[in-house]
Formats: C-alpha cells, structure tokens, sequence
C-alpha cells in the first residue's frame, strides 16, 4: 500500500467518529476519546454497539419492541488500539437519531445516546442535525501530542484496506507494578547475630539461603522468559501469571474464581455460590470423576499422582489451580492465550471454567449483543437428564480459561461434573448445576500453548461459518462456529 494512502496520527482528532478493523464482516465503530502521540496504541476508541428490540441496555432494562434497525449506542467501554487497526475517520459517521414513532420516553437512555449510521440512515431520521455529534461529558480539544492541524475526515480505499487482524492490543500502563519484594539479606543479618544465635539458627540461615537461591533464579527466568521489565507481570491467582490485567484486554472483565448466579430476568440479582469447605469434603475421585475421564479420554494414570499428590476432585469444588500458567500475548496476532509453564499430564485437572450462571433465554438475548463485538464466551451447560437450561458466561465476571484460545485440534477438553453430595447443606437457595471443568486431553509440554476447541463435534454444514480459523492445525475446520 502507498503509504500516502493509510490514516496518519494527524487525520486522528478527539470527537471524531471512526471505523475499526476486527477481521470480521462488520468492523468495529466508535468515537475518539483520547489520542497520545507517544504510545504504540495511540487512539483511545468509546465504543458503540447496535440496538434492538428486547437487547439488555443495563440491568433490568431493555431497548423497547419498536426499536427500529440501524441504531446504535455506546456499548463496550473504551480501549487503546493501534494506528494501523484504523478503516475510516470521519466527523459526520454517526448523528444523533430522530426516528419517527421512537419516543423519548420509551428510550432505556438519553436520546443524544441514541445514534444512526450515515450509510444506513436512508433520509429515516426526521431532523438530522447539521453538526458533528460529540458525546456530553467528552471535551473534545486536543490531548497532549495530538497533532494540532487535523483533516476533515479520511478513509481507506476499499481496494487497499488491511489484512484482516486480530483484536487490538491492549496497553499496560507504565504506573502499574507487581515487583517482587526485597530480598532477606541473610549476609548483613548473618553478621549481627552472636555467636550462640550463629549456632542455632544454622540450620535455618541455610534453608534462607536456598530459598533465596530459588526466588532469585525464579526471578530471572521470569525476565528471561517475559521480559525485563516486571512492572508488566501480573499475579491473577495462585500459580496464573500474565502479561496484562484483566482491566487493560479489549474487552475487560473482572477476575472471579467463583460461580456468579445471575437466574432473574434482566439480570438484577448476583448471588455468589459458596465453595465446600475442604475438610468437609471426601475424595470420590474413583467413583465421581476417574470413570467420566475414562470414557472420555481413554486410558489415563493415577489421577492424584498426575495431580502432584493432590486431589482434583477437590480441586474442582473447593477452588484452587495445581499447575503454573502464563497468560500472554500471541505474537501471531491472535490476541492473549495460555501457555503451560510445566507438563501436565493427560487426564489431568486444568480449571473451571467459571462465570455468570444465566438462563438460557438470558444467552440467548446476551449472544445477539456479543456477536456484534465478535465476543464468543459463552458455554451451556446440559446438565444430565434435560435439555439446554443454563449456560455460563464469563464475559463480564470469570477467570482464567476466558482466555484460552481456539484449536481445531485441541489438549485441553471440558466435562461436566456434578456437585457433590455435600453442597446439599450450603443453604444457599442455588439449583445445583454442573460445574464446566477442563482436563487435559494429551500430555502437555512447558511452554505449549493450551487451546479448547469452540466448536466441539461439528464440521463441514455443522458450522455456520461466521468466523475463520486461524489454528493452522493438519485438521482445521476454517470455521470456528
């Protein structure tokens, strides 16, 4: 592409509507909020997202049943992207919408939140303003080192638009730090000891010191491995690492290693279920999980050896991750993944896959909004004996398997495992639905990618062929869905 052809930082201004490329059919849309000439990911987009009838605006409140098409509102929260992400700058890309039979009152926000695209308005609107819409609470004058001469408007032509690319990377702020505290100075603590103290605590100074050895070797394979900057390594839980915050992903959501249920219409009650308290629970391993692996995976070794003496079926209802994780960004563009620290062993306890627990009316309401996004987390749960009731939904609320990615030819695989016995005393008013659990479905070697398949069992006219496949595996479908 002539390089006179691609948006520039000086055609970028803060207010402006623009047009993202997300590798899928529609791109995303949104308005500047703010520009910063000195980072990588200098656009900071709000973005907007399509209304329709009966779509959730905000808890217990929905876009009304004569909602017309083409309208649009912010919908996503605001996110860094890159430069090159950009298809189209332009001040009069959306305007505030004034559609006949649509009244105000009937709104589930402000009409000045309610937009229509340029190319989609038709003339519909009844009193198209004659000015660029700037949302209310954004001061729209340059931030620092925006370029202070912008252009009206520019876009990509058609024929040289980018190739396809995977959602854009999120920043790291600079303030955030997660650094390793001191080290135990055990020479200078060593000197100031007497001579009695000397003896005594030998054997422990010696055990300080090995300990110190190991912290300090973990430290710089860490820097080896995620480089030397450690204020961009992230603690998300117990033996998970990454190279972001959960806040800082395109799509941000909070870490929960609990199951949110979330059963009332609108989605107006959160009630956190409670884990079985360790000692209150006995290992069934043999009987509840080992003859469920079994017939999924084949032969498999014993599951608390595999499990570094642990048992997994404790693991799975009293919470906690056995193995060392690395969240990290996928240098091929496929945005953040999961890599394995450590082997792990087939047959072995990776995760929950926990989140919101939603009624399957409520996802299907909730999958309408994400798919505009490009968002596929949400997973049903069969339960046994019935059809599809509840599915669970890490968007917002959920932990680290969010962020596995998509194989065709997966080592990770999920179960459903129902609750033990012992919940039946938490008296938390909850329906007991079976928890989605990941295993290990081969051998995994350190620093191997983990990946689920999202589309498990379907081929060919099974899949609906809305979105590509980019695993590269010898059996890779072309479609993820």
């Amino acid at each position: 592409m002539d390089p006179a052809e691609k948006i520039a930082l000086a055609d970028c201004r803060v207010g402006a509507w623009v047009e993202v490329s997300n590798g899928g059919k529609e791109p995303w849309r949104g308005m500047i909020a703010k520009i910063d000439a000195t980072s990588s990911q200098p656009i900071a987009v709000k973005w907007v997202g399509r209304a329709a009838p009966g779509l959730a605006a905000k808890p217990g409140v929905r876009w009304p049943s004569n909602t017309p098409d083409g309208l649009y509102t912010w919908r996503g929260g605001i996110h860094f992207i890159e430069l090159e992400t950009l298809l189209e700058v332009n001040d009069y890309l959306f305007h505030v919408a004034h559609r006949k039979g649509l009244a105000a009152k009937d709104l589930p926000c402000k009409p000045t939140n309610v937009f229509c695209h340029q190319r989609e308005c038709d003339g519909r609107c009844v009193r198209p303003p004659a000015q660029p819409v700037n949302e209310p609470g954004f001061k729209a004058t340059p931030a620092k080192n925006e370029a202070p001469n912008a252009k009206p408007g520019k876009a990509k032509p058609e024929k040289a638009q980018p190739a396809a690319k995977a959602k854009p990377k999120p920043p790291i702020p600079k303030t955030e730090k997660n650094k390793p505290g001191p080290k135990p100075k055990l020479k200078e603590a060593a000197e100031k000891k007497s001579a009695s103290e000397k003896g005594a605590d030998k054997m422990k100074g010696s055990k300080a010191l090995e300990a110190a050895e190991i912290s300090k070797k973990t430290t710089e394979e860490k820097k080896r491995k995620y480089g030397e900057g450690l204020g961009k390594y992230f603690e998300w839980e117990h033996n998970i690492t990454a190279d972001c915050h959960p806040s800082q992903l395109l799509v941000p959501f909070t870490y929960h290693t609990d199951r949110i249920f979330n059963l009332e219409e609108g989605g107006v009650n959160y009630k956190v279920e409670k884990r079985v308290e360790r000692s209150k629970l006995k290992c069934t391993c043999s009987r509840s999980l080992l003859p469920s692996l079994t017939d999924h995976l084949g032969t498999i070794e014993n599951l608390h050896q595999i499990s570094k003496g642990a048992c997994p079926w404790a693991g799975i209802h009293c919470g906690g991750i056995l193995y060392h994780m690395h969240v990290y960004q996928d240098p091929m563009g496929r945005g953040y993944g999961i890599r394995a620290l450590e082997p792990i062993k087939k047959g072995a306890l990776i995760c929950e896959y926990s989140g919101e627990v939603i009624t399957g009316e409520e996802a299907t309401l909730r999958e309408h909004s994400y798919s505009q996004l490009g968002l596929y987390y949400l997973h049903d749960v069969q339960g046994k004996f019935r059809e599809s009731k509840y599915t669970i939904d890490p968007t917002m609320y959920g932990n680290v398997a969010r962020m596995l990615n998509h194989s065709c030819d997966p080592n990770v695989t999920t179960l459903e495992i129902n609750l033990p016995k012992e919940t039946n005393a938490m008296g938390d008013g909850l329906p007991k639905v079976p928890r989605l659990v990941l295993f290990a479905k081969r051998d995994i070697k350190a620093e191997e990618e983990m990946c689920i398949d999202y589309s498990p069992g379907r081929t060919g006219d099974d899949l609906k062929k809305v979105m590509r496949c980019f695993c590269k595996t010898p059996v890779c479908k072309g479609w993820l869905f």
